[in-house]
């Protein structure tokens, strides 16, 4: 047995989840979570947005964080399995973690016109379903999910509730009363007509309570529980009556490794298909009570979406942490979609959108089976703000564990239309070129020796297509407080659009090498 820290992801949909309680400070997290599953998906058209379990369908969820809700990090022993055989089955995305909306009077500001405005993104992005995540039970918080549901139904967009029980009440009572309020809405989220239900945490209602909630509401229950012996989740177990189960911490690496998919093998092993997958692009913390980092190197969030892309045939549910979880840096909506918690020094002038933006290309691929031609010319990038091993000059906290797991890195993701293209990483006086991507995806690297300016450029043909030197952002080699967040950045090419037939997927290439690590075609 290993032990892992578990953070789950929902299999089957990726969700997106908007949660009304207190500010998360930590999650748990499962490293042993590999699974291949099969996915529904919905239909996008109104009224109706209600899920029916057609074979094939994929569905995409995003987490929401509406007010803050911490969660505590617990070890869960766990044995790794050989990967099951694939089979194919529908698939959904929700996003997950809108967060921090609400723990001072200023953040009660986000109304409807914001609920709009945020659904209309995540549909954009062919997000198929938001996870309301409802934190302590209270007048505000229950006006912000009436508002929520109310503007899902005028965007045409779907939305479940996501209880967090580290703060909300732990009781049947209350839980069935938040569902059957809201559950013959136009925008509730369904499958085979049965309201979709999620949670985080939720072990404190017992098998006999979640099956009381799941009697009571007819709903289709999609929880991330912990605390139970894995096996109970078996269909033949305790837990066993569970519709499906959110594998939290599969979304990160769990050591220093790069991200890899024994997680969902080992859950797989005993969910089958009732396993749901998560996705996210990053993990860091910095509160007194919790202070990590999980680590976010390899180009995580591509990874993470080609292995999702890999096992899609066995999947159903993907949930994508998080639309706006600023305190735990996973955040991919705008940094205008909520407040930070007290206390979040880390994301000031650290946007992510990016990351939702370079998502939308890996939702298709997922839901289709067939990555997509790219169609524009772009660079998207990110880096730390500061050297890992850097001491602050004036941090009451110690760095964050897991500090010593990320190298000095920028990150680069190519999109290369028509003809081959040539890339230049700069950091400082530290430069390199890359000759000879390929057209489609290609991912490159630079490793920091020093500060300076960051600039990305592409050429093609002796002419520069790309040229990007932020004006907001300098790599440091000094620190006043320590920040392993991310600065995100896409920057878009200026030459003609040509769609390209063939997608070609997985080109690395690293200053440490300056050669070619990885030329597989997906």
């Amino acid at each position: 047995m290993l032990a892992f820290l578990l953070f789950c992801v929902t299999p089957f949909y990726f969700l997106l989840l908007i949660s009304l309680g207190e500010t998360r400070t930590t999650r748990r997290k499962h490293e042993t979570l590999s699974q291949e599953l099969g996915t529904t998906q919905r239909s996008s058209k109104q009224p109706n947005l209600e899920t029916r379990d057609v074979n094939g369908t994929k569905y995409v969820f995003m987490h929401i964080i509406v007010g803050s809700a911490y969660k505590l990090l617990l070890m869960i022993p766990t044995s790794l399995k050989v990967p099951p055989i694939l089979h194919k089955t529908r698939k959904m995305v929700l996003t997950l973690d809108m967060s921090s909306l609400l723990k001072t009077p200023n953040r009660y500001n986000y109304n409807y016109s914001h609920w709009v405005s945020d659904f209309q993104m995540m549909k954009n992005y062919s997000i198929d379903a938001a996870a309301l995540n409802i934190g302590k039970t209270g007048d505000w918080q229950h006006q912000q999910i009436l508002s929520a549901y109310d503007a899902a139904t005028a965007v045409g967009f779907s939305v479940f509730i996501s209880f967090d029980y580290t703060s909300f009440d732990c009781n049947t009572t209350t839980t069935i009363s938040y569902v059957n309020e809201n559950k013959n809405k136009p925008s509730q989220f369904k499958v085979n007509g049965k309201p979709f239900i999620s949670s985080f945490s939720g072990y404190c209602l017992g098998a006999s309570g979640w099956m009381t909630v799941k009697n009571s509401t007819g709903g289709y229950l999609m929880p991330f529980i912990y605390g139970q012996d894995d096996q109970q989740l078996k269909s033949t177990g305790t837990w066993g009556f569970l519709d499906s189960w959110l594998c939290w911490g599969c979304a990160w690496p769990q050591g220093n490794y790069s991200k890899n998919t024994n997680d969902d093998m080992y859950y797989y092993s005993i969910l089958g298909k009732r396993l749901a997958y998560t996705v996210s692009p990053w993990f860091y913390t910095h509160y007194s009570k919790d202070n990590r980092y999980l680590r976010g190197d390899d180009w995580l969030i591509n990874t993470r979406w080609e292995e999702i892309v890999q096992m899609r045939d066995n999947i159903t549910f993907v949930e994508m942490v998080a639309w706006n979880d600023f305190g735990e840096s996973s955040y991919m909506g705008p940094l205008s979609s909520g407040l930070a918690p007290d206390g979040t020094t880390w994301i000031s002038n650290m946007p992510h959108n990016p990351w939702l933006d370079l998502s939308k290309w890996y939702i298709t691929a997922y839901k289709t089976g067939t990555y997509p031609p790219v169609t524009q010319d772009g660079i998207y990038y990110w880096l730390r703000p500061h050297p890992a091993s850097i001491q602050a000059s004036n941090d009451p906290l110690p760095k964050p564990t897991g500090w010593n797991w990320t190298q000095d890195t920028l990150w680069a993701v190519v999109f290369c239309t028509g003809t081959p293209c040539s890339a230049t990483l700069k950091v400082g006086t530290v430069s390199q070129q890359f000759n000879g991507l390929v057209v489609g995806v290609n991912k490159i690297k630079l490793l920091l020796a020093g500060p300076g300016s960051v600039t990305v450029q592409m050429q093609r043909n002796g002419q520069l297509v790309v040229n990007d030197t932020p004006s907001d952002f300098q790599y440091r080699n000094t620190t006043v407080t320590y920040n392993y967040n991310a600065y995100v950045r896409y920057a878009g090419g200026t030459a003609p659009v040509v769609k390209t037939s063939n997608t070609v997927v997985g080109l690395t290439l690293g200053l440490d090498t300056g050669s070619l690590l990885d030329g597989s075609v997906v």
